[in-house]
C-alpha cells in the first residue's frame, strides 16, 4: 500500500482526534510534525486568529466534539501553550528510536485527556516512563540543533503539498484536511485494495 504522510502537531485540538480516528482504523502513517510555518500562512494564520467570529465557533466545535470522547473544558487546555518545536523534537527522536506512535499518543492523551504542560520537562519524563523510552534521548533532543533543523526543514515540504493546516493527510498526493475527512480517506484507500 502506497504511504499515507500525516501533518500534525500536539498544539492542534483537531489533529489529536483526527491522528486518533485514523489510528482506530489501523491506517499507518508518515508522521510529519508542523512546528514552524512557511512565511506565506503566517499572515493567513495572523489574520484568522483576528476574527472573533471564527475564534469563537473554534472554541464551540472542539467542545462539542471533545464531550463525544468524554473530554469536558476543553477550551481551557486549548489555551495552553509550550514551546512545540522541543516537545516535536522529543516527539522526532522517539520516532527515530520505534518510539512515534507511542509517544505521539501518551503526549496527546497528557495535552487533551490529562490538561498537562506536554512542554515541561517532567511530563516529557512521565510520558517516557509510561512507553519505555529513554527519557535522557528525549530531553536531550529538546534542545538539540539538528532536531530543530530537521523540524525547520519540513516547511518545504509543507509548501511542495501545500499544506495549510492540522491534520492533513496525503495519499496519492490527494490531501485530506481536517478531523472529519478520516471515512473519505479510509474509503478512498479500501478503493485502492
Amino acid at each position: 500500500m502506497e504511504t499515507i504522510t500525516c501533518f500534525f502537531n500536539f498544539r492542534s485540538p483537531y489533529a489529536y482526534l483526527g491522528v486518533r480516528k485514523a489510528l482506530e482504523k489501523n491506517l499507518k502513517f508518515k508522521f510529519i510534525p508542523v512546528c514552524y510555518l512557511p512565511k506565506e500562512l503566517l499572515k493567513f494564520l495572523e489574520d484568522a486568529a483576528e476574527n472573533e467570529y471564527k475564534r469563537s465557533y473554534f472554541f464551540e466545535d472542539c467542545e462539542r466534539l471533545f464531550e463525544e470522547i468524554g473530554i469536558k473544558n476543553v477550551s481551557k487546555i486549548i489555551s495552553k501553550e509550550a514551546n512545540w518545536p522541543k516537545v516535536h523534537a522529543s516527539w522526532l527522536c522517539a520516532e527515530e528510536n520505534g518510539f512515534g506512535d507511542s509517544f505521539m499518543l501518551e503526549a496527546f492523551n497528557a495535552r487533551w485527556k490529562n490538561n498537562l504542560d506536554i512542554g515541561k520537562e517532567d511530563i516529557i519524563e512521565e510520558i517516557c516512563n509510561k512507553i519505555g523510552f529513554s527519557k535522557d534521548l528525549a530531553l536531550s533532543a529538546m534542545n538539540d540543533d539538528g532536531y530543530d533543523k530537521q523540524l525547520k526543514s519540513f516547511t518545504k515540504i509543507m509548501r511542495e503539498n501545500k499544506v495549510f493546516g492540522v491534520p492533513t493527510f496525503l495519499y496519492k498526493n490527494e490531501r485530506f484536511w481536517g478531523q472529519d475527512r478520516i471515512e473519505i480517506l479510509y474509503n478512498r484507500i479500501s478503493e485502492d485494495k
